[in-house]
């Protein structure tokens, strides 16, 4: 399935959508400070606090564009570990090859919650495993 097309499956509202397009795109771009604008203060993303979570996703940013990504390009797959059967949404560093596979889940219009599938994902050399 396409991302577009997984996109429209998934989010149920326009507001949804937009919201969920632009944290794809803020990973996309490698970019952190619009992920921070887009994502709830109020919500734990991969049991983090917001500020925590974004730090994180900060990490593997720079370690992309130290493997020479100057963006990720976006897929999905289904996820083949804890979420089984889930979609998740693939994103591919544009040089390096890195894959970071993430579920999202809502409520309502909000993003509460994302998790990195570790099945469809490859781990970084400073990541700790699961």
């Amino acid at each position: 399935m396409e991302a577009t097309q997984l996109i429209q499956t998934l989010a149920q509202t326009a507001s949804l959508k937009t919201r969920l397009q632009e944290t794809l795109t803020a990973y996309q771009n490698l970019d952190y400070h619009l992920l921070n604008e887009v994502l709830d203060d109020d919500c734990l993303y991969q049991d983090m606090r917001q500020t925590s979570f974004i730090l994180e996703q900060k990490k593997i940013f720079d370690s992309l564009r130290k493997m020479g990504d100057t963006h990720m390009m976006l897929s999905t797959n289904i996820c083949t570990g804890c979420l089984c059967g889930k979609p998740l949404f693939v994103l591919t560093g544009n040089s390096s090859g890195v894959k970071h596979a993430l579920y999202f889940e809502f409520i309502r219009d909000v993003i509460t919650d994302i998790f990195r599938c570790s099945k469809q994902s490859d781990w970084l050399e400073w990541m700790m495993p699961f």
